[in-house]
């Protein structure tokens, strides 16, 4: 037979040489991998990669938001703290003023200077208390004057005296005359 021959002969009876037997699919992934196993390796490094970062991001993000909480709650509690002590330094020396109007009898200055100090402050009511009848003599808010003041308060204080409540803070400060108490200055906050 010539080449020609042999050349339709072998097309027809035999499979060619570069053809291969058809294969599992289990034989087409071994195959695959072994042809191409770096790209499987650094395809398989890559997926860890992300997956580590990943794990960390979520972790960094948990830790930062834990620290954000925490520096927000102690920013806050130092800032009523101190908001506290600047109103209680407030109310110490606004008590000297009401000492001295007190003692002239001066109500007309007394309410004007209740109405500056709640404008000017952080206070929402504020109230001067007889200490003997506890009676209500001047108030920020006029429904209270006159009547009997009946939270519990201790007026035989000597220095000024910081309440706290579950909705408000009040700062208790005496107004001392020459010998006696003459008047308790209750400043509340809420």
């Amino acid at each position: 037979m010539t080449t020609n021959e042999e050349s339709k002969d072998s097309g027809k009876n035999t499979p060619a040489k570069d053809q291969k037997p058809v294969s599992s699919s289990r034989g087409k992934a071994s195959d695959f991998l072994r042809r191409h196993i770096a790209a499987v390796v650094l395809a398989i490094i890559l997926v860890l990669v992300i997956i580590w970062f990943s794990v960390k991001i979520d972790n960094t993000k948990d830790h930062f938001e834990n620290e954000k909480t925490q520096l927000i709650t102690q920013y806050e509690t130092e800032r009523d703290s101190l908001q506290i002590k600047s109103l209680e330094f407030q109310s110490t020396v606004f008590s000297w003023s009401i000492r001295s109007e007190l003692l002239r009898d001066n109500m007309e200055n007394l309410n004007q200077l209740l109405t500056i100090f709640v404008q000017e402050s952080a206070a929402n009511l504020v109230q001067i208390v007889n200490p003997e009848t506890r009676e209500v003599m001047l108030s920020s808010d006029k429904i209270y004057e006159g009547t009997r003041y009946d939270q519990e308060v201790n007026f035989e204080i000597n220095h000024p005296v910081i309440t706290k409540d579950d909705n408000k803070i009040s700062i208790i400060t005496p107004i001392m005359g020459f010998s006696n108490r003459i008047g308790v200055l209750i400043v509340e906050v809420k």
